[in-house]
């Protein structure tokens, strides 16, 4: 169906122009002309009025058969013309979509791939802060197991210290009573023959026990306050102990945690290179498309090269088709003229 503003009476004036000016008239030539219309609107009018004018095409004295078999050349290359020109335009169309679908998803996909690296870049820059901190977190806990052992081994020296002191003051308390009882075994052997001497002697011994009661029940207080330092060593200790190992626990709770963000930090490196190296395919697969799209212009433009020579073909055929029609035109002058001299020279005899 012809386009508004194209019809049959426009081709036709177009044609006649066209042939006035010694050019067989063609498509692209009206099409040139008329400045509107596309090929598929024109040609059926242009057959039309080729039909409409057949009369005037024999008249020229070209053989009918000539002009048939011109006729149907110029139809069959025009058709295979057009056609190949459908079919190129269509697969360039089809070809150009495809490849535009293609890049468009390698784009979202590289996009996607984009994000997916910033995010694992963000964990991996806060895992590697969290190991830092777990770092910083476990050389405190060491410092402090240090102390605490530090603090332990001071302990236990001074608790030794203090059951030395506690085994002298016992291994004294016992020499001072077995002193004491031999001046007492002394003293009633020799009462009977030294009274005098036991009374200043007794006197003596009883300021001496008085002294050594003294010294004794001292003895004891400093026993009983070193046995209550001993008892406050020992609950110190024990508190030590279980602190040192919350604090064993702590460290391996984590030193386990370390090995999981370790490995989580390389399960986040291996995902990472697969993505780089996702990446870097679709970057080849972008490349290899746009080679091919590069591919589909150049032998786009070779087809619109070999049409235009096509073409160009075309229209010499035409020429050449023009230039027989009005040799053959000149010879049947030529046959007439001679013709009618022959019909002269045999009137003359």
């Amino acid at each position: 169906m012809a386009r508004a503003g194209v019809t049959y009476i426009d081709i036709a004036k177009a044609a006649e122009a066209i042939k006035s000016h010694g050019q067989e008239p063609t498509v692209d030539r009206i099409r040139e002309r008329l400045g509107t219309g596309s090929k598929s609107t024109i040609a059926p009018l242009l057959k039309r009025w080729r039909s409409h004018n057949t009369e005037a095409t024999d008249i020229s004295g070209l053989p009918n058969d000539l002009v048939e078999v011109v006729k149907s050349l110029h139809e069959r290359v025009q058709q295979v013309a057009n056609h190949k020109i459908e079919q190129a335009r269509k697969e360039y169309q089809a070809a150009n979509e495809n490849l535009q679908a293609e890049l468009t998803e390698a784009r979202n996909t590289i996009t996607q791939l984009t994000a997916r690296q910033q995010d694992l870049e963000q964990q991996n820059k806060g895992l590697i802060d969290e190991k830092t901190e777990l770092y910083k977190a476990l050389e405190d806990t060491r410092i402090n197991l240090v102390k605490a052992e530090s603090q332990r081994d001071e302990a236990l020296t001074r608790v030794a210290e203090l059951k030395a002191a506690v085994s002298d003051l016992k291994q004294e308390n016992r020499d001072i009573r077995n002193h004491f009882e031999h001046y007492q075994q002394r003293t009633a052997e020799d009462r009977q023959h030294e009274r005098e001497q036991f009374r200043a002697a007794n006197q003596q011994l009883q300021s001496q026990v008085h002294s050594l009661s003294n010294q004794l029940a001292q003895s004891e207080s400093h026993l009983s306050e070193l046995l209550k330092a001993n008892t406050q060593l020992q609950t110190m200790i024990d508190g030590l102990n279980e602190s040192n190992h919350a604090l064993q626990l702590e460290l391996n709770q984590k030193n386990e945690t370390m090995k999981s963000l370790n490995h989580n930090l390389e399960a986040t490196l291996a995902e990472h290179q697969t993505s780089s190296r996702q990446n870097d395919e679709l970057r080849e697969k972008i490349a290899a498309l746009t080679s091919r799209l590069s591919a589909a212009d150049k032998e786009n433009y070779l087809l619109a090269q070999a049409l235009e020579k096509a073409e160009a073909e075309l229209g010499s055929t035409k020429d050449k088709v023009a230039f027989l029609a009005e040799e053959n035109k000149v010879i049947l002058q030529e046959k007439a003229v001679i013709q009618g001299q022959f019909k002269q020279l045999q009137s003359s005899l």
